[in-house]
């Protein structure tokens, strides 16, 4: 005959509650993901996460160019009669996967020129649902040809278009990677094609292993 075990089937099961819910608390407290919202702790947006373009890198891109641009001598004599701009293009000419971050600095910047109060500002993607003209924009180098301006001009009343490109210097030594990033802006005249304006920014990002 088998001896009873000391232990009673309620103790057993309470000890075993106790263990579980023991487990399930530790791995709350310390083995889960742990989310934090920006607004909570604005230091979160703070340190690089990779070599790529992050937010705070935009911001302080953007902060840097429309500062020059407000104070140029090409915005001190422009007319008061709020001529319409377009950002054309920024191109991605890098090895770093950063679209996505241009596309936003796009948006961005079409923000900022709004703010301004001092020009009409057409939306690039009105530009993007023209068939022909966004295969125009897609081939775009550092120039506009003379087709694409009179189009710009005429159809869409655009009289200063902005085209910028990134480029960038990648460094490794031993476990050190350092991405310098050169981005370029320009404000060109449609009807003439002269530059009015144009700015350079820098950025450098740097990994260790």
């Amino acid at each position: 005959m088998c001896a009873r075990s000391p232990w009673s089937s309620k103790v057993l099961g309470a000890l075993l509650l106790g263990c579980a819910a023991t487990v399930t608390a530790t791995a709350a407290a310390g083995c889960g993901p742990t989310f934090t919202r920006g607004s909570d702790d604005p230091s979160i947006d703070e340190p690089p996460m990779s070599t790529r373009l992050d937010r705070k890198d935009l911001d302080i891109a953007l902060e840097q160019w429309i500062t020059g641009f407000q104070a140029s001598p090409f915005m001190v004599t422009l007319p008061r009669d709020k001529p319409s701009i377009a950002i054309l293009k920024i191109a991605n000419d890098t090895s770093e996967h950063i679209g996505g971050a241009l596309d936003n600095l796009l948006s961005e910047m079409e923000t900022k020129l709004v703010d301004t109060g001092a020009w009409t500002v057409v939306d690039n993607s009105r530009l993007a649902t023209d068939a022909n003209m966004a295969e125009r924009l897609r081939q775009l180098g550092d120039t506009v040809d003379i087709e694409t301006r009179v189009a710009l001009g005429k159809e869409y009343g655009i009289h200063y278009f902005v085209l910028g490109r990134v480029g960038e210097t990648t460094e490794e030594v031993g476990d050190t990677r350092r991405v310098q990033y050169y981005l370029f802006l320009r404000v060109t005249d449609v009807a003439t094609n002269v530059i009015r304006y144009q700015d350079q920014v820098d950025i450098t990002k740097q990994v260790e292993d």
